[in-house]
């Protein structure tokens, strides 16, 4: 499984850290942004004269937390222990705040920091072989030389010999199954066929630990300025659930940072400007648990999750100029806001190839592999076709579906294997408004706006990238031209670099 965290903003807000909440339920107003429907506004705390402080801590022990119902489904071993225990559930929230002055009545901070550290057992549960297919044997419910009562168990000579002479039985494939078989012992039901696979069932570590830092500085240039700076940063590591006990896990750093400093200049006594700027920085790296090809066994066994890793920078710088001027009867609104993103991806997804016995891309859907004991003089009970096509092929051990996956650098070659894919997405987004507030009267009061927007579509900056030569408008203009006069337009659309 590939993991996430489980706050979805790029920067957390903690509950020392929120002085103020402000929720807009109906649609904003021409200065408030591009976006519709509700809008949330927090407040960061701020320093006073005044010397405050707090301190916290939560904990939450394994102890009165419940097994699971597949777990305890499993029973106990022959000691009376349980087959698959409880998963541990360890969790520690702490932290505090402190703000004060640090020059009295000018300049002042704020500062809290919250931690998390969580210890986890997941119950999981994979499929795997049974202990006779690695000894190169098929098993299912039929008739033939070597069935009794309905129950057929094939051996190893028989499916060489008699029944797979051209191809054999794979001596390579039946070591990797019989390892599997016996590092990992079925104890479940729920996953495999039963009758050459099981389901292996255990209780994954993982673990979480969270830091957020934020901190905030207010300063009084003077009656009529102040300027303030908030920062953000948090350190997050969380380590996923393993494909089995002894494989790797794959884990997730998360490590974002945020700042924003801000001015508001009281011009006159009906003129203010609000300036702020802000850089919020998402970075994280998804560790994968193989640097290999994907080399697997599909319905019967896949030593690894194959997950690739994938790391990602994307800072957002952010600028926005509100100037409120007071006159008579209007308050009137003028402003802007820029917004430079960018996406700088390192991902190795498409870096390896796939390699996987899989009986569906055998001739006629696998339907061969059941044939060949038909020619042997066998039938199969229509409920194990699959789970003998499935058998027969891991033990063939050869990939009938193979994958192979490219890089390719900016002028077409093709990198080496293993080569990750570095990409660099990016747009800019433009906005201005202008709107009035207009006390019509005492019990009447209208809000007029307008709002501009421009949003520069997403782009690559080395030019990774390729667009139709003529606008797809166009083409489909001629292709609805043609088909008005009954002739077949079925010019081929070609793709030029850009970006």
């Amino acid at each position: 499984e590939q993991m996430q965290t489980t706050q979805d903003t790029v920067l957390r807000a903690t509950a020392e850290s929120v002085e103020e909440v402000r929720i807009t339920t109906t649609n904003p107003n021409a200065n408030q942004g591009r976006s519709s429907g509700a809008q949330i506004s927090l407040v960061t705390k701020s320093g006073t004269n005044n010397w405050r402080g707090s301190v916290f801590y939560f904990y939450r022990p394994t102890m009165g937390s419940a097994n699971t119902f597949f777990n305890n489904a499993l029973g106990n071993d022959s000691n009376g222990d349980p087959i698959a225990p409880r998963p541990s559930l360890s969790r520690d929230v702490f932290g505090g705040a402190i703000g004060g002055p640090i020059v009295k009545d000018r300049f002042f901070f704020f500062y809290t920091y919250e931690g998390q550290r969580e210890q986890q057992e997941v119950s999981v549960v994979r499929v795997v072989p049974l202990a006779h297919l690695g000894q190169g044997q098929i098993r299912f419910s039929g008739t033939g030389p070597s069935c009794v009562n309905g129950q057929c168990v094939v051996g190893l000579a028989e499916l060489n010999n008699s029944i797979y002479p051209e191809v054999g039985i794979n001596p390579l494939a039946m070591n990797v199954l019989a390892s599997a078989a016996s590092r990992y012992a079925a104890n479940d039901t729920s996953e495999g066929d039963g009758v050459n696979t099981g389901g292996f069932r255990f209780n994954a570590p993982t673990s979480t630990e969270e830091n957020t830092h934020i901190a905030r500085f207010d300063f009084k240039i003077n009656d009529r300025q102040s300027l303030y700076a908030r920062f953000n940063y948090q350190n997050d590591l969380l380590t996923g659930a393993s494909n089995f006990p002894d494989t790797p896990s794959t884990s997730l750093w998360d490590h974002p940072k945020g700042f924003m400093v801000g001015h508001d200049w009281a011009i006159g006594n009906n003129r203010v400007n609000n300036f702020r700027y802000g850089l919020t920085r998402q970075a994280f790296s998804q560790q994968g648990d193989s640097s290999e090809s994907n080399i697997s066994f599909r319905f019967v066994f896949s030593p690894l999750a194959f997950v690739r890793t994938l790391s990602r920078i994307t800072p957002t710088h952010n600028l926005t100029d509100d100037f409120t001027w007071i006159k008579g009867n209007h308050t009137w609104q003028f402003g802007g806001n820029v917004r430079i993103i960018r996406n700088q991806r390192v991902d190795f997804a498409n870096a390896f190839d796939d390699a996987v016995t899989n009986p569906s891309f055998y001739n006629f859907s696998g339907a061969v592999l059941e044939e060949a004991f038909f020619n042997a003089g066998y039938t199969v009970d229509d409920g194990d076709i699959t789970t003998l096509q499935a058998a027969a092929t891991a033990l063939i051990g050869r990939y009938s579906q193979y994958s192979g996956n490219f890089t390719f650098d900016l002028d077409g070659s093709v990198l080496p294997s293993g080569t990750p894919t570095n990409r660099n997405f990016a747009t800019e987004e433009y906005d201005a408004y202008v709107q009035d507030i207009w006390k019509v009267r005492s019990d009447l009061t209208l809000t007029l706006g307008l709002r501009y927007g421009v949003s520069r579509p997403v782009y690559e900056t080395e030019g990774f990238q390729v667009v139709p030569d003529e606008p797809l408008g166009d083409f489909f203009a001629r292709r609805q031209a043609s088909a008005l006069n009954g002739v077949p337009l079925n010019d081929l659309i070609q793709f030029v670099k850009a970006g």
